[in-house]
Order: C-alpha cells, then structure tokens, then sequence
C-alpha cells in the first residue's frame, strides 16, 4: 500500500513539473553594490553595506560648483554664499541596475534647506527625468541616522541603467549656518534575472490548479502571486523570528518607488532585497504588495496573521498591503485600486472587520481606524501618498460593498448639510486628510466663559423614533498638543436636553458613547459641543463626524424628590411639590402621591399627570405632624417610584407663659417660662416686663432657648409684671403680649443652696 502511494506522489509531482514553466524552478539571483559618496569615504559608515556584494566608497566626484565648496565633513555652502549647487558629473554604478536606492546623512539647521535629486542613464547616453528625492518614512526608522530616499526603478523598456548623476541644491538666510551633506548612499539593484508577472501568474495559476485552496463560503481571497513563487532565493524561506497575531486593522502603504517601470516582478524582488540586506529587515516589510497592473504579490513570509515590519508599533495585529509607486500627486489606476479592494475584501470577511469602525492595536496607546493609511497611525509620514488617502472613504465602501456589509450606525459628517458651527477665525482643519472620512475641525478649550467663542452642532434625523446611542469620534491627528479631558455635549433628544462629559483625551481614536437617548422621526434632535470646559484650556477639542446605533438600551425610568425635602416643617397648608425625573418617555404618566404613613396605604391625594411635568401645588384641609410624599412613573406595564420623603405642615404658633417667679438672696429674680406647640415645636421664647399698673411691655430676652431668665429690677422698691411668647421651628409666632402672666408679688424666696440646681438660666 506504501509503495503504491509513493508511486501516485511521484507522478503528481512529474505533473506539477510539466504544468509549471520551466524558469519557476530556477533559483533567482538578485545582485546588488553600494556607492558611498562623502567627504572623507575613509570615515563612513559601511555596516548597512554589510550584506552588499561591493561597496565603493569615494569622496563627492568634483562636477559642477557654485557657491558649493566640498570639506572633510561632505558639501556645504561656502562661507559668503547663501544659495548654491552641486551637480556630480555622470557616475558610472559598480553593476547594471533596475532599481537604486538613495540614503544620506545631513545637518540640516532650521534656517537652512538641502534639496536633492538624481537621474538614471543608460551606457547608450540616454536619460531619465530627474526625481526629487525625499525621504521614505516606511524605510527609514524613528532611530536610523542616515535618511532613505524612494526607490528609483528602471523603465522596462531599458531593463537596466549604468550611469547615475546626483545634483544638490542648497539654501540659508543670510548668517545663518548652511546645511550639510555628509555622505550620499546609493544602493544599485539587479532583480532582472527572474520571471515578469505575466509568468509568475501563469505559474501561480498552474499551482492552483494542482492545489486548489479549501471553499471557506466567505469572500474569496483574490489570485495573490505567492511567496513561494516569486521569491526564490534560500534567504526568502525561514521560520525563526516570525510571529503571529489575528488581524484587526488593514493599511495602506506606498512604495515610494518611480511610477515608471513595467517590469514589476523585478521591483517586487528589488524591494525585498533593499528591506532584507540594505535595512536589514530580514524580510520584505508590507504582508502584500499591488503594482500598477492589479497584479498582488504576497511580501512578508510566513502567511496569515503573520507580523510584517511596515508601520512600527501598528505592526501586530494589522494586515499592510503596498500600492507600488508614489501617489503623492499621482492618482492610484483603476487596476490597482480594484485589486485592493478585492484583498481587504477579503481579509475583512475573514476577520470580521468594520472598515468604518475604530479601535486599538495592542502596542499602540490610542485609538485607529479598522482601515487606514500608514500617516493615520502616527501622523509623521506622507504614506500612502495624498492622492491615495483620499481614496481612503471610496475604498471602505468599495470594501463594505464587495461583502454586502451594512454599518449598523447611522453616520453625521461634519461636511455635511446637517452640522453648523460657529462663524469665527479660531477653527482648524486638521492636516493630511487626519479624521474620520479624512477630514475633521478642532479648535482649543477655554475655561472662561467669556472666551468661549467655538460651537458645532450636528442635527439629527433618524428614520425611525426610538432610542439610539449617541458615539462621538475624536481622531488622532498631530497638532502638536494633547487633547481635551472635558469635551461637553449637549444633547437634545425628544423630552428634552442633556449633558454628557468625555475625555476626547483618553479615548482619542476611537468611538466614545455619551449614552442612549430617544429620538423622534423627524424631530428636532441634536448634538452641541463647544470649546468651554472646567478641566483644562488650550488643548484639543475635536469636532469630527458623530454616529448613532439604533436599539440603545436607555437607562431606567427615574424620580427624584426635591421639594419638600426630607424631614421638613411648611407653615402653609399650601404646598408646591417638586421633583424632578430622567430617562421618562412622552406616553408615561405620573402619579404624586401624599400619605399619613410611609407604606403609602392611606393616601391623602393621588393625583395623575402628564410625563413631563415636574411641580404641583396642593392646598390641605388641616396642619399634619407627619406626611409622605413621592412620585409614581408608570408607562405600560412598568412604574418606578421615587424614594418616599417625610415632611410636616405646622401653621398654629405655640403658646407659652411664665410659670414662676424666684427671688435670690442678692436680689436678683430667676423667671421660669414654659409652653407647648403641637407641630413642629417650639424654638425660642421672648420674655417682657413692666412695672405694675403700666400697659407699656419691655423686653428681657429676644428669642432664648433657655426656659429660664434672670431680672434685676430697675428700681428694687417697686413691683413688676411679666409675660412671655414663643415662636415654633417653622416661625409660627404666638401673639404680642396681653395681660401678665406673673409679677414679682407672687415670687418665691429661695436660698443660695436652693437655687443652685436652676443653673441654666440667663
């Protein structure tokens, strides 16, 4: 039974060597040299060459010179110069090339600017136009010295190039100290010697054929140019280092390669020998790539969920997929787009992902978009070129198409009809195309009112009335500070307005809820930012799109008692309840409730209202000492009751007398009052005398809580008459005084030691 399965292995692998074009089954050599132009080539750096095949290191060939003087330390503006150029004569390269990649070290002061450019030739005497050369945020790192410009690609047609001629302008202000060009790098690639794409395909599509992928029912992965099959060197299949993690986030990149070439395979190849040697990346950095053609090729090894090396700390979890060219001012073909949408498609359906949602990488501190391009994860680099950016809303909606995803959020742009914003000069747009859709205002928080100036507000319409959760979307952008800890939104839903208070701050990037709230087809909801906050002053308060999802689960039904408050006395029998509730829908109705007990079962009044109502004034027959009072919401079958409130009506005064009369042996009188209130009880009492046979009362004491007083008479010979009056906690005060109520003719002798026990009195 083995032999006859070894038997049938053989023969299908004698198929496959039939089926496959005979060039596939070649090792492809890719060769490449460095020349280092600097002022001392004796001094520079050579450890990226290390893997190169030749490097040659000369100082900077002496060619065209005005107002440029070349030192030890590189090219530089002469000392009276303030504008200047260098033009190196024709530079024969150490090999053929189809692909050169420019590296350079420079001192560059802020008051001074270095522009460089380079042009390929053929041995023939023919030119190419000559290309700016800027620097490649995807290959250079935060951490790399020396600057890597874009890979330059030699049109098909030629095949390769032998002459390169390098020109460096420079400028200052006057005084100012010039730049310095101390070294220039350029790494010459040979990625000829292998098939084109035209025959890598007819070869992937043969392996297909002999072993066709597994039906997964979802989206199908489009026809992807595999590792395997266009990257044959020994150094292209390994396994140490890889790692893995599930995709979550999908990026677009740019080569930064010339848009001239035809011959893609070999800049496929060129590319991953530039990432693996001159880097020392040990790989192509991007999971895929796309040229011009639509024509995908699978870059970094290792398969799905495989980390690539592309955009730093959004390395893990993110799929990188390269439009290769520069797209800076050149749109994307429509091939190439297509294409991309078909890969993201893919990988989207597979993993699930929202294109038009956000969220977190596991090594990054803020928030991004499910789909994005490479400037939108740290905002320092031009990646994937702004005309490719700017595809980036088509493309999501190409994607969510392809896979016939709805969004389950109903989205408010701030371009949009339905947003408006205050007319003043102290908005800014933010830059790159940074913010949701590729675009977003922002403005800087205040803590005074009075410079308060900034307000957006979206209006809502929503096809259907219910409750929906309000999501607000602050984007990463640079601006050069941090964000707002108090963003605070107004809402205005069907039964009124709220208030919710985020941290633009702590949840930049991302989607953050203000909560549930219901909203009336065709209403009049809307959402209100401003730049006022309490929590901070100049920093970023965002204004970018807006989202609602319908089905919201709204808070519970609630009632809150204001008035009267717990354990309070009222000295009118008319009474204004008030409370107030949250949360309470248009077809709900209210129940106030007054009882003499705290269970509410014996109900003094019962009175239903409608929802929205929040004070009611009832007039009671008589004073009670103790009532409950809450509010009752009902709608359907649900009701929810607030926290039961006792209170008290108290509108009798007091009444009170003074009850004795004591003398002391130095002569002084001790008066004693006391009294009763049926309410809320007395507080104070006011004591009065007058000699007798007067109708004129004096007063002894204003409002004292003791219930005895001391008197020393005006005159000791005479007699005096007392009386008194007390007022009740809620300010019931009993009547003026009439007639005495005691008089020094009725005291009662008492000694030191008798009186001593009436400590207490005034």
């Amino acid at each position: 039974m083995r032999a006859k399965l070894l038997v049938l292995v053989l023969f299908v692998l004698a198929l496959v060597a039939i089926a496959i074009p005979a060039i596939s089954q070649e090792q492809v050599t890719i060769h490449s040299a460095e020349l280092l132009l600097s002022g001392a080539p004796a001094q520079a750096e050579t450890a990226s060459a290390a893997e190169a095949e030749s490097v040659v290191g000369l100082t900077f060939p002496v060619g065209r010179l005005e107002g440029v003087e070349l030192s030890d330390e590189g090219l530089t503006l002469a000392a009276d110069a303030t504008t200047g150029l260098y033009e190196s004569p024709v530079i024969e390269a150490p090999l053929p090339f189809n692909a050169v990649v420019p590296q350079w070290v420079a001192d560059l002061p802020l008051a001074a600017s270095l522009t460089i450019r380079m042009r390929t030739g053929t041995a023939a005497g023919w030119w190419s136009e000559w290309y700016l050369i800027e620097r490649n945020d995807d290959w250079t790192l935060p951490t790399d010295k020396d600057n890597v410009g874009p890979m330059i690609a030699v049109p098909a047609v030629d095949e390769t190039h032998e002459r390169v001629q390098v020109s460096v302008r420079f400028s200052r202000y006057a005084d100012s100290p010039s730049a310095v060009l101390r070294d220039l790098r350029l790494t010459f690639i040979d990625a000829t010697d292998g098939p084109s794409s035209e025959e890598l395909l007819a070869r992937q599509e043969a392996q297909a054929a002999l072993q066709p992928e597994s039906a997964g029912g979802g989206y199908p992965k489009p026809t992807v140019v595999s590792r395997n099959i266009w990257c044959t060197d020994p150094d292209c299949n390994y396994s140490d280092g890889l790692s893995y993690h599930p995709v979550s986030h999908l990026i677009l990149h740019h080569t930064v390669s010339s848009n001239s070439s035809s011959d893609w395979a070999a800049v496929v190849r060129a590319i991953w020998r530039f990432h693996t040697y001159t880097r020392e990346w040990g790989d192509i950095g991007y999971n895929y790539l796309v040229d011009r053609n639509g024509v995908l090729y699978e870059g970094h090894n290792g398969g799905d969920d495989v980390i690539g090396t592309h955009a730093a700390g959004a390395n893990r979890g993110s799929m990188a997929l390269a439009l290769m060219g520069d797209f800076v001012s050149e749109r994307p073909p429509a091939t190439m787009l297509s294409a991309a949408a078909e890969l993201f498609a893919w990988k989207a359906d597979q993993k699930g992902i929202d294109v038009y949602d956000a969220g977190y990488l596991p090594n990054v501190d803020w928030g991004l978009p499910h789909l994005m391009g490479h400037r939108d994860v740290y905002g320092t680099t031009q990646c994937p070129g702004d005309q490719a950016h700017l595809l980036l809303p088509w493309l999501r909606n190409e994607v969510a198409g392809r896979i016939g995803f709805t969004s389950p959020y109903i989205y408010v742009d701030e371009l949009s009809s339905a947003f408006s914003r205050s007319n003043n000069g102290s908005w800014y747009t933010a830059s790159g195309g940074c913010g949701f859709n590729g675009h977003a205002y922002y403005t800087f928080s205040v803590t005074d009112p009075g410079a308060s100036t900034n307000w957006g507000e979206w209006r809502i319409s929503v096809p259907e009335s219910g409750a929906y959760e309000v999501q607000v979307y602050a984007p990463y952008c640079v601006t050069g500070r941090a964000e707002t800890d108090g963003a605070r939104y107004t809402i205005t839903h069907a039964f009124g307005t709220a208030t919710a208070v985020v941290s633009h701050n702590d949840h930049v990037g991302t989607w953050m809820t203000l909560g549930s709230y219901n909203f009336n087809a065709g209403g009049n909801g809307k959402v209100r930012l401003t730049d006022l906050t309490n929590t901070d002053t100049g920093l970023g308060v965002w204004f970018d799109a807006i989202r609602l999802v319908p089905g919201g689960s709204l808070p519970p039904m609630e009632a809150v008692n204001l008035q009267p408050a717990v354990w309070s006395w009222l000295n009118t029998r008319t009474v204004t309840f008030q409370w107030e509730t949250h949360h309470v829908l248009a077809d709900a109705t209210i129940d106030l409730q007054v009882a003499q007990d705290p269970s509410f079962e014996t109900l003094l009044l019962v009175k239903e209202l409608p929802a929205d109502t929040t004070s009611y004034s009832h007039t009671f027959d008589r004073d009670y000492s103790q009532l409950h009072w809450r509010v009752v919401i009902r709608r359907g079958g649900d009701s929810v009751a607030s926290a039961g409130t006792q209170f008290g009506i108290d509108t009798t005064p007091p009444t009170a007398r003074v009850a004795r009369v004591l003398l002391l042996e130095d002569g002084r009188y001790v008066l004693g009052q006391e009294g009763s209130d049926g309410g809320s009880g007395i507080r104070a009492y006011s004591v009065y005398y007058r000699p007798t046979g007067s109708s004129t009362w004096t007063t002894l004491f204003t409002e004292t809580a003791f219930q005895s007083v001391s008197f020393v008479p005006p005159n000791p010979a005479a007699t005096y008459e007392f009386a008194s009056r007390a007022v009740d906690r809620v300010g019931n005060w009993e009547a003026l005084p009439g007639p005495a109520e005691a008089s020094t003719s009725q005291r009662i002798l008492v000694s030191r030691r008798g009186y001593l026990p009436l400590i207490g009195h005034q």
